[in-house]
């Protein structure tokens, strides 16, 4: 394509066309990271852009670019082009400068166009100081920035136990007093699963359960869902108030004739030490597996 564009140009007499050539200034605003500028180009017309710092191309240009120009020059603070053939309306990607002190605007996107009548011959670009407010804005952005990099950076550091004591103490599950452990001699309704055992502990405000479970022969694979545990009052009655926490298990499910040890832990008030609950625990689909109607735990 870039061919036959060519040879239609060159068919013409050079300079039958008469291009009114410009000379502008650009004033680009350093509150931005990025600036973009029409840079119109016409055949067989040096067009020069002037920096007022060194610049380097950010990518080196498509081969498909260079082929529309016989001269395409970057030096350190200016730019020469000179097309042989108009530029294509579509397909033609820009020129992307960066500007080599760093500072904002760092880069400026040249996109490249053939106008009928006007073209610049010479484009003088200048960047405009930032004012204090753009600098403090600026470096309210980069210190949020850098705080929340450095959480980031203090939690990839941080090595957190996922098993034995040290994760209990670490998440305040244990404290300085003593872990208080019961057994509870309540045999659960069976559903689809058979308690085996039923321990419960405790620790200040952390209460917790540990029951060994076992999948008959002949069930279904078990995966755990959720425990709900609902307060009951003296007299037996609900009281409204209701906890849901995952059934915790070393496996991700339990298959027929296999037995299982699972925990459930939840945070409570620090006076609730002697309240009943009704305990119900259900799979992964909401399905009822085991009830306790009373345990004091």
């Amino acid at each position: 394509m870039v061919l036959l564009v060519g040879t239609a140009a060159l068919a013409q007499p050079q300079g039958a066309k008469r291009w009114r050539r410009v000379e502008r200034s650009v004033s680009v605003s350093a509150g931005t990271s990025e600036s973009v500028q029409r840079l119109r180009l016409a055949p067989h017309v040096v067009t020069t852009v002037l920096f007022d710092s060194d610049v380097v191309l950010e990518a080196a240009a498509p081969e498909a670019v260079r082929g529309l120009f016989t001269r395409l020059e970057l030096e350190t603070d200016h730019l020469v082009l000179k097309p042989a053939v108009a530029i294509p309306e579509k397909g033609v990607p820009p020129l992307v400068e960066r500007f080599a002190d760093g500072a904002a605007p760092v880069r400026l996107v040249l996109e490249l166009t053939t106008e009928a009548d006007e073209v610049d011959a010479v484009v003088e670009v200048r960047r405009q100081p930032a004012s204090v407010e753009q600098l403090e804005a600026e470096l309210v952005a980069l210190r949020g920035q850098c705080a929340a990099l450095e959480a980031r950076l203090a939690a990839a550091r941080r090595t957190v136990p996922q098993e034995g004591l040290a994760a209990a103490i670490l998440s305040g599950a244990i404290k300085h007093r003593n872990v208080v452990w019961k057994w509870v001699d309540i045999r659960a309704a069976d559903q689809r699963l058979r308690a085996l055992k039923l321990d419960a502990y405790r620790s200040g405000e952390w209460m917790a359960v540990a029951l060994e479970l076992e999948n008959p022969r002949g069930e279904e694979v078990w995966v755990p869902g959720l425990a709900r545990l609902t307060r009951l009052d003296a007299n037996g009655r609900h009281t409204g108030e209701v906890h849901e926490a995952p059934v915790l298990m070393a496996e991700a499910r339990l298959k027929p004739g296999q037995s299982t040890r699972a925990v459930v832990e939840w945070r409570t008030r620090v006076d609730e030490s002697s309240a009943p609950w009704a305990l119900e625990v259900l799979d992964a689909g909401g399905r009822l597996s085991l009830r306790w109607s009373r345990v004091e735990l």
